[in-house]
């Protein structure tokens, strides 16, 4: 009996080793475009985030390529990796060239699967299941890459839309200058006949759209529809964690991470009701509080004085709980600079990251110096764009 458990215990181990295998010796072929950053190398919810958000920065600067409006779009897909229909799937993985072993071997994990529901203790009939990606599979993220791959063909290249994907959340955006309209309409009615055709559904009361123009001169677009519902238009969205208002700043995230945060100062207090070592309360605050306060912190790191000092005090109040010097612990803006140093670099040695074109080519200096290459400085009309991202993580190289 405990023979018979441990080997079925160590099947879906064996599964997903097999699967780890599969991936990397057919990794060639599984090509996902870059503009998807979920489930690939070397990309991030940080990464997806910079992507988005530093053209909205660059795009409605004080210059003389800025001044416009951006249009974003915020496309939520109902049930998305439950909804992938089995033989589309196979049908756009044959259409990749995948090789033909691994065509049957995904065949396989696919087709025959079944589901059964129990409620109360009652259990339904058995029912074939021929759609949704197997869930806890390693394979299933890129199976589920694969099939919103083509997702941004469908809008015409005309309408100049930027695409951004991180799996199932996707964002579109426009930028409109003086005297343009919006083509984003358009867009959506694309792909919501791109989820028809691929047996999705697009969740309307999720879908959001926000507009962002810092010039009274260029009007706000009409609200957007998917057929006969408005979608709503907001003035801040939480996109993959990080509170983005159409202000572009940031009072809204950091007031919701100080709040996350306050509340998790409980766990310091209950390490010194039990008189835990110190060891034991920092390793509490480096892994309950401060991944809170520094979540996707490159992008929102230039933040002003007020919102710094907001930041510093729940570590303050965090050391004092611990009985612990105020100076203890590198301070959160001088991690934050250095976050945002390593996520700059990633782009740097990155030439196929989104963000590569918002970097300025390195300069070769004329003269023998001991640091023969530069890294030209960006100028900012705003101080808003000044302590977006790129521009600031630039002037701290």
């Amino acid at each position: 009996m405990h023979s018979d458990f441990r080997q079925i215990s160590v099947l879906p181990q064996l599964a997903k080793v097999l699967e780890s295998i599969q991936l990397k010796l057919n990794k060639g072929d599984l090509k996902i475009k870059d503009i998807q950053h979920a489930f690939t190398h070397g990309r991030s919810t940080v990464s997806a985030l910079a992507s988005i958000t530093q053209n909205w920065f660059n795009k409605t600067e004080n210059s003389r390529d800025g001044r416009m409006g951006i249009h974003a779009l915020f496309i939520d897909f109902c049930k998305a990796f439950d909804l992938v229909d089995h033989g589309l799937l196979l049908r756009k993985l044959a259409k990749i060239n995948v090789s033909k072993s691994f065509w049957l071997w995904t065949r396989s994990i696919l087709e025959g699967r079944s589901q059964q529901v129990k409620l109360q203790g009652a259990l339904s009939s058995i029912r074939p299941c021929p759609s949704g990606v197997p869930q806890g599979s390693v394979i299933s993220p890129t199976l589920f890459n694969v099939h919103v791959d083509d997702l941004e063909d469908c809008i015409p290249n005309y309408l100049d839309i930027n695409t951004h994907k991180y799996a199932d959340d996707c964002t579109q955006d426009e930028v409109i200058p003086y005297g343009s309209t919006s083509n984003m309409q358009e867009v959506l009615d694309a792909i919501n006949n791109w989820a028809h055709r691929n047996k999705m559904k697009l969740n309307a009361k999720k879908t959001k759209d926000m507009w962002i123009c810092f010039k009274a001169a260029i009007p706000e677009p009409p609200h957007l529809k998917i057929g006969e519902d408005t979608i709503e238009r907001v003035k801040s969205f939480k996109l993959l964690g990080l509170w983005i208002d159409n202000t572009l700043k940031w009072n809204t995230h950091i007031d919701e991470i100080a709040r996350r945060a306050n509340k998790r100062l409980f766990y310091l207090r209950e390490c010194r009701r039990a008189d835990l070592p110190t060891n034991v309360d920092l390793t509490c605050y480096e892994s309950k509080l401060r991944p809170v306060l520094e979540y996707a912190a490159p992008i929102w790191g230039g933040l002003p004085q007020y919102l710094t000092d907001e930041l510093e005090s729940i570590q303050t109040r965090s050391l004092k709980i611990m009985g612990l010097p105020s100076d203890s612990l590198q301070s959160l803006e001088q991690r934050r600079d250095k976050l945002s140093i390593r996520e700059y670099e990633k782009i740097i040695n990155d030439e196929t990251h989104p963000c590569r074109k918002y970097i300025p080519d390195m300069v070769t200096n004329k003269y023998d110096l001991r640091t023969p290459k530069i890294l030209p400085g960006i100028f900012s009309y705003t101080k808003r764009h000044e302590l977006s991202f790129i521009p600031r993580t630039n002037s701290l190289l």
